[in-house]
């Protein structure tokens, strides 16, 4: 195998903030100068910078901030916070029209859009989306703001014709939409789908990149990704509309976990989808031969379309892609000092693929393609978990909110150092749980970087759809993502009960899926973070927090004629015990059929389901993958029942 090959078989300155206030949602003045200094004797709230726009002008940074809830108002001369403007729930994408004059911001949990208005520094409007509105992008021209949906898997339309706007449609997409784009003659939306769709022994499991007809107001494509890919969150479009580039997790996950050295588990990609063919053309490596680019966020393009840059929220880094001459590349045009070089004895993938276009997908396998082309530069962020990016008007600058420092910083395009640091505030000593949040969401406390937790466990600690084959239980019996949330009060853990304490989870964690030597500061503060975790209200409650009809008579049959109680009993909905359920897998370790008995809090956002992820829904558990009708009392249930009990499983 050639030595690119992947081995398959093997603080930031602060600056303060002088004169800053904060608004309301009315505008009105809430805190001024002369109350700054008794501000700051109070505790702080963390600070914590998802998405930045720039104005029109370049003098002005809009920064969503997740825990303060609010947007921040930045100057990026003087290096001060303007002005605060209080928002609902966690503050997350935002889009600045082209006049500069309004600014949209996702409130995720609070179901709104908030629309403020620039120069009166408030929230004029509320639009109501879907509860976890992600990432939200403007179509000037046809007067449309459209809105990535997380919770129920939607793109919102809005028409801002309208007054007050309004929602005209939903469009169904795939799963946990998390970034959308427009192209430029804003007849298509991108929208990228987060989470691997699919049975989990699928060994072709992937998320999709939806491609919607903004005319018809239709998905007319779900691009598949490589197998493996998850955790896809950044998506930005082309100058000339001819190019989505996205960029995503890429898994091995169909290979047991016995070391991460050179990509053996994750590895981090960039993809380029042909929009009018609506194909996935190319997928790169963004990792180098011996160090990950974990966890890629957030991407954008430069006016000329020659260059991207990209976040790597795990390893707190951009990184510069010379597009232009990836294209070049691939076209088959290659500097003669690029293609005397070689690959051992053979030559090196770009001369492969100028020979043989069919090589083009091993890029996604090859640590080195876009290093020995010289086509790839990363940076330092000066601070930890880097997310939303914004390139300033005349792409001199890239802004760069980093999460975990509360601050933005300003990189210089032509050399990637750093010209500013904007701090948002005050940043507050980090308790344990937010000590532990940073280590879970950094992949620089895993071997070669590689992955971080978040990596497998996105959205707080939940799901990436896939299945990992961990060595506890034995090799080639691959188990399904687990829900992190309250896995302090169902132990024991893991679908074998392998591990008794969920204190011992996160050590092996660490120790066992990271690779390093972990300290017991660094274990306790891990644990406390996820301890914190809480199920999110499920999607399929009413507006009020509670049971449909149906999943009320649901909760009836659960509880009594179905029997699912008996083994899944409130308040955790699981007895802590393992049974055979007749999901049997064929394997020497597994003979018995016995597994632990999951929990089936947030059941509606943690598919595939069943010990392997077979199962696509709640329904197949009880039907297609009950053949001996050991899953409780369900096998003489009515089709009217055995929905009222789905619904019901949905509503925990």
């Amino acid at each position: 195998m050639t030595t690119n090959f992947i081995r398959l078989l093997s603080s930031v300155s602060v600056l303060a903030a002088v004169g800053w206030c904060v608004l309301g949602t009315d505008g009105q003045q809430l805190r001024g100068d002369k109350e700054q200094s008794a501000q700051a004797t109070k505790p702080a709230t963390y600070r914590s910078p998802a998405d930045v726009a720039i104005s029109p002008d370049g003098k002005t940074l809009y920064v969503s901030d997740s825990t303060g809830r609010n947007v921040t108002i930045l100057d990026a001369a003087t290096k001060t916070v303007r002005a605060e403007i209080a928002l609902r729930g966690k503050p997350r994408g935002v889009a600045l029209s082209a006049d500069g004059s309004t600014l949209y911001v996702a409130e995720h949990g609070a179901g709104t859009v908030a629309v403020l208005d620039t120069a009166k520094r408030s929230v004029v409007e509320r639009i109501a989306v879907g509860r976890w509105p992600m990432a939200v992008a403007i179509s000037p021209k046809l007067r449309r703001l459209y809105v990535a949906n997380q919770d129920n898997h939607t793109l919102s339309v809005i028409d801002l014709a309208q007054t007050p706007a309004k929602q005209i449609k939903q469009i169904a997409l795939v799963r946990e939409p998390s970034c959308v784009a427009v192209s430029p003659d804003e007849r298509t939306v991108v929208v990228t789908n987060m989470v691997a769709h699919g049975r989990g022994t699928d060994p072709k499991l992937s998320a999709v990149v939806s491609i919607v007809d903004a005319e018809t107001l239709t998905a007319t494509a779900a691009v598949k990704l490589p197998p493996g890919s998850s955790m896809v969150q950044g998506v930005c479009i082309s100058p000339d509309g001819k190019w989505a580039y996205v960029v995503h997790g890429l898994g091995r996950f169909n290979l047991p976990i016995t070391q991460l050295e050179r990509g053996w588990v994750n590895t981090f990609a960039l993809s380029a989808i042909d929009l009018a063919k609506a194909e996935r053309v190319v997928t790169v490596l963004l990792d180098d031969l011996t160090q990950g680019a974990a966890d890629p966020h957030s991407v954008v393009c430069s006016a000329d379309g020659k260059q991207l840059w990209i976040s790597h929220a795990g390893v707190h880094e951009v990184s510069r892609i010379d597009v232009g001459l990836l294209k070049e590349l691939l076209a088959g045009n290659i500097p003669a000092e690029l293609a005397a070089l070689k690959d051992g004895s053979q030559d090196n993938i770009w001369v492969q693929i100028q020979k043989d276009r069919g090589k083009i997908a091993d890029l996604e396998n090859d640590l080195t393609a876009l290093y020995i082309a010289g086509a790839i530069r990363r940076f330092a962020t000066g601070g930890k978990g880097p997310r939303g990016l914004a390139l300033s008007p005349d792409g001199k600058t890239l802004a760069v909110a980093n999460y975990y420092a509360g601050s933005v910083v300003l990189l210089g395009t032509d050399d990637g150092k750093i010209q500013a640091t904007l701090a948002l505030g005050p940043q507050p000593t980090i308790d344990p749980a937010r000590r532990g949040e940073i280590i879970f969401h950094d992949a620089t406390m895993a071997f070669q970087r590689w992955h971080s937790c978040a990596s497998c466990h996105p959205n707080e600690g939940r799901v990436d759809g896939l299945r990992w084959d961990f060595l506890a239980d034995g090799i080639g019996n691959a188990k399904d993502t687990m829900n992190l949330t309250l896995f302090h009060k169902t132990e024991p853990l893991n679908r074998r009960a392998t591990v008794a304490k969920a204190y011992d989870c996160v050590r092996g964690g660490l120790e066992g899926t990271n690779m390093l030597v972990a300290t017991k500061a660094d274990i306790d503060a891990l644990y406390a973070y996820l301890t914190a975790l809480r199920p999110e209200p499920s999607i399929h409650l009413t507006a009020d927090g509670k049971l449909t009809e149906s999943a009320q008579r649901g909760k009836t049959l659960f509880e009594g004629k179905a029997a699912c109680a008996r083994c899944h009993p409130a308040p955790y909905f699981t007895d802590k015990k393992m049974h055979n359920v007749g999901v049997l897998s064929d394997h020497y370790m597994e003979k018995d059929g016995r597994y632990d008995t999951p929990a089936l809090f947030e059941a509606y956002r943690t598919g595939p389901y069943l010990h392997d992820g077979r199962a696509m829904s709640i329904q197949e558990i009880f039907t297609t993958h009950n053949p001996k009708g050991k899953h409780g009392k369900t096998g003489k249930l009515s089709e009217k029942e055995l929905d009222d009990l789905v619904k019901y499983v949905l509503s925990l």
